[in-house]
Parts: structure tokens; C-alpha cells; sequence
């Protein structure tokens, strides 16, 4: 059973791929501590997740969105968000929520405007990822 309900990007993924290899780079350089990648990473969003032990059955989800195709959109900046997932010792209540009340929390730690280098000007182009295309 599959503990993560995902979407894949379509466009713009070569510039999405960059960007997230200098963002680890940069967070290495920085001293973070960082894992090792265990796959390449592939653009997407996660729009559900199954908590350890709360054995959800994310595949009806899975099967109401396949063919989906949502509409193009312009990322302009990149947010770095510290995630606190709840440490509860209780077992995890009816559809996987934890304790009672119990709920992820999300911080942002600092947020960055995207944009294009070219040759010390703004590029070509409308400003969307992958240059418009």
C-alpha cells in the first residue's frame, strides 16, 4: 500500500530539476544536514500522505485523479518551510489524524524571488518556468 498520493509535473521540469539540485547544494554548503538522494528527483506536488501506522487506503484518491490535468501556473518564489510532524506515543486515531487534535505544523523560514539571469538583465520571455514555452 502506497503511504503518498502524488502529481507529477509536466512542464518546466528540466528547470525544476536545477533548481533543486542547487537548493541541496546550497543547503549542503551551508553546513544543513542533509540525507544522501536515494532517487533523482522527480518534479511533483504531494497532495496527501498516510502517517506511519495510519494505514490509510490512498488508492481510491489515486483512482478519482487519474487523468487529471490541471492548468499551467507561474512559481515566483521558492519558500524554505521547516515541517513538525506530530510525536504522539498514543496510536494514531480513525483516519490517521494522531492524538486527538494533534496536527502537523509548518514554519517559514525564509522565502526567495525566483527569477532569470540573462547576461545581467530579465530574460526574454513572460517569466514562467521553462521561459514560456
Amino acid at each position: 500500500m502506497s503511504r503518498a498520493l502524488w502529481a507529477g509535473a509536466a512542464g518546466g521540469t528540466a528547470e525544476l530539476c536545477l533548481l533543486a539540485a542547487r537548493a541541496d547544494a546550497a543547503a549542503r554548503r551551508a553546513g544543513a544536514p542533509m540525507s544522501e538522494p536515494r532517487h533523482r528527483y522527480r518534479p511533483h506536488l504531494t497532495p496527501a500522505r498516510d502517517r506511519k501506522g495510519a494505514h490509510v487506503d490512498l488508492q481510491p484518491y489515486a483512482e478519482a485523479l487519474r487523468g487529471f490535468e490541471g492548468g499551467a501556473w507561474e512559481v515566483g518564489e521558492l519558500a524554505l518551510v521547516h515541517s513538525r510532524l506530530p510525536v504522539s506515543r498514543e496510536p494514531p486515531a480513525p483516519g490517521g489524524a494522531g492524538a486527538p487534535g494533534e496536527r502537523p505544523s509548518y514554519e517559514t523560514i525564509a522565502r526567495c524571488r525566483l527569477g532569470r539571469s540573462w547576461r545581467g538583465h530579465d530574460p526574454p520571455g513572460d517569466g514562467t518556468v521553462g521561459g514560456g514555452r
